[in-house]
C-alpha cells in the first residue's frame, strides 16, 4: 500500500498567483511537496501535499492553505489517501472536510 497523503489543490482556474502561493506555502512546511501542471490550460491543476497517516497529520500544512484560500478567495479541494474529504472555502473548512478534521482548532 502507498504512503498516505494529505493533498489540497485548487479547486477553481488556477493561476500563477496560486501556484506561487502554493510553492511558498510548501516550503515553510516540513516534508511539504509542490505540483503544478502550467501547460493544463483550463483544467491546470496546482496544489500541495504532505505524508499524514490521519488528515490531521497535516496541519501545519491545511493552515498554511487556509491562508492562501481566505487571501486569494480560492477554494481547495483536500484529499487523503485519494479521497475527497471537502473543501476549503474563503479559509474555511466546509461541513464535510469539518467532521473528517474532528477536533481541529478554529480558525485553521
Amino acid at each position: 500500500m502507498p504512503d498516505p497523503y494529505l493533498v489540497l489543490f485548487v479547486a477553481d482556474t488556477a493561476t500563477d498567483g496560486h501556484a506561487d502561493a502554493l510553492r511558498a506555502a510548501a516550503r515553510r512546511v516540513p516534508q511539504a511537496g509542490f505540483f503544478d501542471d502550467p501547460e493544463g490550460g483550463e483544467i491546470r491543476t496546482v496544489g500541495t501535499y504532505v505524508r499524514a497517516q490521519k488528515p490531521g497529520d497535516g496541519l501545519a500544512l491545511l493552515r498554511e492553505v487556509a491562508a492562501i484560500s481566505r487571501a486569494l478567495g480560492v477554494r481547495f479541494e483536500v484529499q487523503h489517501v485519494e479521497v475527497v474529504l471537502g473543501f476549503l472555502v474563503d479559509g474555511v473548512p466546509d461541513a464535510t472536510l469539518a467532521a473528517h478534521l474532528g477536533d481541529i482548532p478554529e480558525p485553521l
